[in-house]
């Protein structure tokens, strides 16, 4: 066991350590913080207000209990996903997986290791919507203070079951398919699957629902003491035992969750260990491909340097799995999802939700929703930290420093064309938006597409990550993401709710006018403070 938990320490300071790091980070953390906490607050109150609704509605009925159920299901359903996306990354395709294979370890003590930092990311989602959620309905209903107990002890065993069940699903394809021969493809290849069966599921889920047979259905269980609880957690025992043991305080339902955890958790570890080892054979083989200079001389072009540079991180992104998810295929998730449910619910009061809103809430709402999508994409905040070791390469090519960063701006601004095609699709033929407003709404998100790229570019620049050993850590160990959706979001958000309330400002045209010189604005700000380092050299002491 000694050795297991030495391994897990030495995963994570390999993964967190501040050595190498810039001390500016801190006060970005704290910058973002101030705009963070306005968020939490109208976070936890509107959670806490839902809850409070569903109780005073649901317990006169006797179903109080399906809140609790509800909540369980959610969080499986969703650290199962998510333990699929990391564990498949930490297991598998994490460059330092290799360096660990000649040293005396199990297979299960490699498993739990490398489980360490999936498990952070899994009890951080929890303690953000379980923790409020269950402490919401523990206040609401006057629970005891076992009630608690209860609850805090099955936040500790929440991700293990989910996390084990996708661990052991993971690991039976890896060894007996042997994808990892095949490792760049293959990460390409789940990310789109990924996608892709989320968007099919959500497609059946729509095409299959029948009003009326499910109304019925759920009148025959209201009738039931705890009937819509049974309902809805009858296909997945873990969340009806917890949701008893936490509601009513069960003892054997407490028991049973404590017996289903233990025996997920024990087929984790035996499996892994039968499994594991096996399937890491092949990892990191790779085909060479002899080219002669022949065949190198027809792809040679002449072109001007910049655009060899931009098409050099274009191909970069695309060709290299890690960089693909995290920078085209998670981007397109929000859009996808947006165009696929309103074109399923063409016709409905769905669609029509838009007509709630005057023409200049409506460019207000799709502006700041644009503005999250687009700062969300990670392809601007890893300008510089994609490169790794290889950035002082840079300083040797026969551009200006101010080639460069402006072309990884348009590299970003390039690839934010994707979801925004999305977006214009869905406001085209989904919400039915009238010409006028949608070519305002794409002049001003194209802006919008600028500032975001030249601002993740500039925090990049301000604390880059390039002593990575595997490419995930430029992505899922640093804050630097969550910085820029919360300074975009945070200062637009404020301004967006200012104009929205200031009742002289009526009409499109003038609310494009005012959101066309803020944005102006902000950018001409950010290019002076990115001028400003790049004359201080910033881009040297990297």
């Amino acid at each position: 066991m000694n050795r297991t938990w030495l391994l897990m320490k030495t995963i994570l300071k390999m993964h967190y350590s501040r050595a190498g790091k810039s001390n500016s980070q801190i006060g970005l953390l704290v910058v973002a913080a101030l705009f963070l906490i306005p968020l939490v607050f109208f976070y936890l109150s509107s959670l806490r207000e839902i809850i409070n609704t569903l109780y005073d509605a649901l317990n006169p009925l006797g179903q109080e209990t399906v809140i609790i159920g509800l909540l369980f299901v959610v969080m499986h359903v969703l650290l199962f996903f998510m333990s699929f996306i990391t564990v498949l990354s930490a297991f598998y395709f994490a460059e330092d997986i290799i360096s660990f294979l000649p040293y005396p370890f199990h297979g299960y003590q490699l498993l739990l290791g490398k489980s360490a930092q999936p498990f952070i990311y899994l009890y951080i989602t929890s303690a953000a919507i379980y923790l409020p959620a269950f402490v919401y309905y523990g206040n609401a209903a006057s629970a005891s203070f076992f009630y608690y107990i209860i609850g805090f002890i099955l936040f500790i065993l929440l991700p293990i079951i989910p996390f084990s069940i996708a661990s052991i699903l993971l690991m039976f394809v890896m060894r007996f398919v042997n994808i990892t021969k095949n490792k760049e493809r293959s990460k390409i290849i789940a990310g789109i699957a990924s996608l892709s069966f989320i968007i099919l599921i959500n497609v059946v889920v729509r095409l299959n629902t029948n009003t009326e047979m499910m109304m019925q259905d759920v009148a025959s269980y209201i009738q039931e003491k705890d009937g819509l609880l049974k309902l809805i957690t009858s296909f997945y025992p873990p969340a009806y035992f917890s949701t008893m043991a936490l509601a009513s305080g069960g003892l054997l339902f407490f028991l049973g969750i404590l017996i289903l955890t233990g025996i997920a958790f024990l087929l984790f570890i035996c499996l892994g260990q039968i499994w594991y080892i096996k399937g890491l054979l092949g990892t990191g083989n790779k085909k060479s491909h002899k080219k002669t200079t022949g065949t190198v001389s027809k792809h040679i072009k002449k072109r001007p340097v910049w655009l060899s540079y931009i098409r050099k991180e274009l191909l970069v992104i695309f060709r290299t799995p890690t960089f693909l998810m995290n920078c085209v295929i998670q981007s397109l998730f929000a859009p996808v999802f947006l165009f696929i449910i309103f074109m399923l619910d063409s016709g409905t009061s769905v669609t029509g939700m838009m007509d709630i809103f005057s023409t200049k809430e409506q460019l207000l709402v799709l502006f700041l929703a644009s503005m999250f999508i687009l700062g969300a994409n990670a392809t601007s905040y890893t300008s510089l930290s994609r490169e790794g070791k290889d950035w002082n390469s840079n300083l040797f090519l026969p551009l200006q420093p101010k080639q460069i960063f402006y072309s990884k701006i348009a590299v970003a601004w390039i690839i934010n064309l994707i979801p925004i095609g999305l977006i214009l699709a869905a406001c085209i033929f989904a919400f039915k938006l009238s010409f006028t407003l949608t070519f305002i709404w794409l002049i001003i998100v194209l802006l919008s597409s600028w500032f975001t790229s030249m601002l993740g570019t500039y925090l990049d620049l301000d604390n880059p990550k390039l002593n990575w050993t595997d490419e995930q850590e430029v992505f899922k160990t640093r804050m630097i993401g969550l910085i820029a959706v919360i300074i975009e979001i945070g200062l637009f958000g404020l301004l967006v709710l200012l104009v929205w309330n200031i009742s002289f400002i009526q009409g499109l045209y003038l609310t494009s006018g005012i959101l066309l010189i803020l944005l102006v604005t902000a950018i001409l700000i950010i290019d002076y403070l990115l001028k400003s380092k790049l004359k201080q050299n910033a881009h040297q002491r990297i």
